[in-house]
């Protein structure tokens, strides 16, 4: 029996994404940038997860920018 790569099941859970939209969102107090991947966007919400973590934000367009908030902190994003 040849070997049918049992450990592959192990890959993380973007592994058969090709690819998958980035963005980039900024934290209002601090000025620092993160790079997030883009669950999903429409023309009032952004569903971002931070690159290498679990953490999800949504963000709410607001006056053309998103805006959004986590653990009391601000960020935005252009999307």
């Amino acid at each position: 029996i040849p070997f049918l790569g049992v450990g592959r099941r192990f890959e993380s859970c973007r592994a058969h994404h090709f690819f998958m939209r980035q963005t980039i969102i900024k934290n209002i107090a601090t000025g620092i940038t993160k790079k997030c991947d883009v669950l999903s966007k429409n023309d009032n919400f952004l569903e971002v997860v931070l690159v290498d973590t679990t953490i999800k934000i949504t963000l709410r367009k607001k006056s053309g920018i998103y805006v959004g908030s986590y653990k009391n902190m601000e960020f935005t994003s252009e999307g």
